[in-house]
């Protein structure tokens, strides 16, 4: 029985279309013997106003439906908003939600499962691009996977947050890792990294750039939009995407399994990840032009 792919993303930039487009192609144009079954998205039509992220989202439920992928939509914004609201203003952090906080996500999870638990069953479910935080109900009902732009020892949160505090501690390297989600935030067992360096010849004049740019008063905009901040995230897409292909073959050939919350290779617990950079590396180099 060929093996079965639930897609959680938010659908919310180019970014997220390109891992569905390229990940559904690469299952059937080198007929893997896997499929992505049904895709789940925490936004919906209607539910916010008609800014870029909007419309970015309208694309990609537009290009899931183009390969005959079925979309499931629970707004967040819409589920018990005060509840919502209070428990976001009383956390500290996304990592360290309040008691309010940690109701709301166990609240709304227990709806997502209620809802993918009418849609065809899968062996795993890869979050692609998932921009909110999941609760205790998916994590014990599902098997899910998650692509984290940093090392497995890295800054953890959004891929914005992670190249801000790779920069905030001028770290020599960055990396992509493909883990099992648990109840640690971007901390559960790893299936595969790479690690690209971000110093050297290369880097440095873009270093230097952002030393003479950035002040302490320099907005949020600015310091996203300097090459430094955006190179760091063009060299980490690029790695993305062979990570995650490579790491559905291995769960689709069996290769590697998820089994009681573990990762297990060859039948024996995988204790850490596998580096992978050499083999991506090369992809990079074939189809970028440099590694």
């Amino acid at each position: 029985m060929p093996f079965s792919i639930g897609w959680f993303s938010t659908g919310r930039d180019p970014a997220a279309r390109n891992l569905l487009q390229t990940v559904h192609e690469d299952l059937v144009t080198n007929k893997i013997p896997a499929g992505i079954q049904w895709i789940f998205c925490h936004r919906e039509t209607g539910d916010g106003p008609p800014d870029e992220e909007y419309k970015q989202r309208e694309m990609f439920f537009e290009l899931a439906a183009s390969l005959d992928i079925p979309v499931a939509t629970l707004s967040h914004v819409k589920f018990l908003p005060e509840l919502r609201k209070r428990g976001l203003a009383e956390s500290p952090s996304a990592a360290e939600a309040s008691p309010a906080l940690e109701e709301w996500r166990n609240l709304y999870g227990a709806e997502v499962v209620r809802m993918v638990e009418l849609l065809p069953p899968v062996d795993i479910v890869v979050m692609a691009g998932y921009m909110i935080v999941i609760g205790d109900p998916e994590l014990h009902a599902l098997d899910i996977v998650n692509i984290h732009p940093a090392l497995p020892w890295g800054p953890r949160g959004t891929w914005q947050e992670v190249i801000h505090q790779l920069i905030s501690e001028e770290a020599e390297e960055q990396g992509i890792m493909i883990h099992l989600v648990t109840k640690t935030l971007d901390r559960g067992p790893v299936i595969s990294y790479c690690r690209f360096p971000i110093t050297g010849p290369e880097w440095d004049p873009l270093w230097d750039g952002w030393k003479r740019d950035i002040k302490s008063d320099s907005t949020r905009e600015q310091r996203e939009s300097h090459p430094l901040f955006t190179t760091i995230r063009r060299e980490g897409e690029i790695r993305e995407l062979p990570l995650l292909r490579g790491a559905i073959r291995e769960l689709a050939s069996g290769t590697i399994t998820v089994q009681d919350k573990r990762i297990r290779a060859g039948g024996k617990l995988l204790e850490e990840g596998v580096d992978l950079t050499a083999a991506i590396e090369e992809i990079v180099f074939r189809d970028h032009g440099s590694a």
